[in-house]
């Protein structure tokens, strides 16, 4: 019987000018999952660093490195025409009811920043 359970948040970005500021500041103190450019765009994922528990702490955490970020860093982050926090979640049979909660403050601070959110459910391994 497999567990329904958190996996992590990834910072998706994706922009048609360079980031590479952007993924540089965020690097120091996450891990840079993907970045890849070519001649139309740039995309990133990016994904806190250590052990973090729920969606609340790992976005909290996202959301500091990016406040943190210098100027031109800001600016690339601006030009971001993608800028979502997935979710990612395992599926599996139990528990029969499953919940991960995010709190106001943190829905507000991702509005702040002008991102978005999106939640991925990945089937269990068989």
């Amino acid at each position: 019987m497999s567990e329904i359970q958190f996996l992590n948040v990834d910072l998706e970005l994706e922009s048609k000018h360079d980031i590479s500021a952007l993924v540089a500041d965020l690097k120091k103190n996450a891990t840079v999952l993907h970045y890849d450019k070519d001649e139309y765009r740039q995309l990133a994922r990016i994904e806190a660093s250590g052990e973090i528990s729920t969606p609340d702490k790992a976005i909290n955490h996202l959301c500091e490195l990016i406040e943190s970020c210098s100027r031109n860093a800001l600016k690339q982050w601006l030009s971001c025409s993608r800028r979502t926090f997935d979710i990612g979640f395992e599926s599996g049979t139990s528990p029969k009811c499953f919940n991960q909660a995010l709190h106001a403050d943190t829905l507000l601070r991702i509005s702040a920043i002008g991102a978005g959110m999106e939640i991925t459910i990945y089937p269990i391994e068989k």
